[in-house]
């Protein structure tokens, strides 16, 4: 979470992942303080925190992240989608995202007019109230948490899961109607047929 001092630098506190050792910590610690605009910069092995100190003039929260990302390691942050209400025009697009840019913990927003929705990501501890002040102080309202990023790709993937597992059983199933279709006749064929070919379609076909 970040907040702002009196010489309007601001301090943030970012929750890395992946260190093993304090030698891990030492190198994150070496690669932010030389990041331009970084201030002061201490990273604890024991929290899994890099406490930083930096101009926002000079650097942003997005290239602190870039940072300890191509140095090896991996920050905890949380990307949401929120629906806002009261954009008009592509110039209600551009304050909603700088009102957004300006809440401390945000790395990046980014507001889609079309759907009326804003994509944030933010670094824990961000209070979601936070961003509705901002964006209200900019004369617009940003709701609930519609959802997260993170649950829309677990959605995804259950949902191509599904196809895919309908589609092995509809594919083994058509081969075997096809090669028993080719086949010699015999008692109850017809009524087989009908009881394998009943799945394929109201199952493995019914969405289509």
């Amino acid at each position: 979470m970040a907040q702002k001092s009196q010489d309007k630098k601001e301090k943030v506190r970012i929750h890395v992942t992946g260190m093993t050792c304090t030698t891990c910590a030492a190198t994150i610690e070496k690669g932010l303080a030389k990041t331009p605009g970084v201030e002061e910069v201490k990273v604890s092995f024991a929290s899994e925190d890099a406490s930083v100190v930096y101009d926002p003039e000079r650097v942003n929260l997005g290239t602190l992240k870039e940072t300890i990302s191509s140095i090896g390691y991996d920050t905890s942050t949380h990307k949401s989608v929120f629906p806002v209400r009261g954009m008009t025009c592509a110039s209600c697009v551009a304050r909603v995202e700088q009102a957004l840019s300006g809440v401390p913990g945000v790395v990046s927003a980014s507001v889609n007019l079309a759907s009326e929705k804003a994509t944030v990501e933010y670094l824990e501890g961000t209070q979601v109230a936070a961003l509705q002040r901002a964006v209200a102080e900019a004369g617009y309202e940003l709701g609930e948490e519609a959802e997260t990023l993170e649950d829309v790709t677990t959605a995804a993937r259950r949902a191509i899961k599904s196809l895919r597992n309908r589609f092995i059983f509809a594919a083994v199933i058509g081969l075997l109607i096809l090669g028993l279709g080719f086949g010699p006749p015999f008692p109850g064929k017809p009524y087989l047929l009908w009881v394998l070919a009943t799945p394929v379609q109201f199952w493995a076909g019914w969405r289509f």
